[in-house]
């Protein structure tokens, strides 16, 4: 995996061209902007539920509820809940997309016409894999925190929204997308690597689906506990 990426780094230069920009601004937009209303959703129904655990249940005041609630939000649950989201829905369809174009032949004529396929086939859907766990992670985070918000405060909820950084502060918001870049990267490069080790076989196909959702859950929370370690 760090060859691989250290190879796509290499061809970074390539997204200078207008076809793998194409192929970048695709992958963000099947992978982030299609997936970011059931992003938002989570992160609203979350929000309320930690709210009125803490709030009810434990008897937290509501002021300390909704800073609880920001903190766990940006810096635990968000991105690893959306990540968890994005390999479910995105994973195998790259690992589907990549294992089929080598068994139908088009990874070679690629290679035959002189396209690097780094360049344009994998970093790409890395990239925007990447780009597009951050902004799920933005949007979860903060659709959580407006649900927290509505929940506690009901009609009162303009108060606590001009109050919001009392409840954030910038590291959080800093590790919730430095957390959310590194296990998009995980994700894109094991679908990717999933995608283009399969046999030339088409029962191979499902095989790497499943690969890439298998073992990019395990990346996930391996990353989770590094995080978790370091902090």
């Amino acid at each position: 995996m760090f060859s691989m990426l250290q190879g796509l780094l290499v061809h970074v230069s390539a997204l200078a061209r207008p076809p793998v920009r194409r192929v970048l601004l695709k992958q963000i937009y099947f992978t982030a902007i299609e997936a970011a209303w059931l992003a938002a959703v989570t992160g609203f129904a979350l929000g309320a539920i930690v709210v009125v655990q803490l709030h009810d249940e434990y008897g937290q005041s509501r002021d300390m509820a909704l800073r609880l609630l920001g903190s766990l939000s940006f810096v635990e649950l968000s991105p690893i809940l959306a990540c968890l989201m994005m390999v479910a829905r995105s994973s195998s369809a790259v690992a589907i997309e990549l294992a089929s174009m080598r068994i139908g032949g088009e990874v070679n004529e690629l290679k035959r016409m002189g396209i690097s396929i780094k360049s344009y086939l994998m970093l790409p859907r890395v990239l925007g894999v990447t780009v597009a766990a951050m902004a799920l992670a933005g949007v979860m985070a903060i659709s959580s925190v407006l649900g927290g918000i509505l929940f506690a405060s009901g009609w009162d909820a303009s108060y606590q929204l001009y109050a919001l950084e009392r409840m954030l502060r910038l590291d959080e918001v800093v590790v919730c997308i430095a957390k959310a870049m590194t296990m998009g990267l995980a994700i894109g490069l094991v679908a990717v690597h999933a995608g283009f080790s399969v046999q030339l076989q088409a029962s191979d196909v499902p095989r790497a689906a499943s690969r890439a959702v298998l073992r990019g859950m395990l990346a996930l929370f391996l990353i989770d506990l590094a995080w978790a370690m370091i902090r």
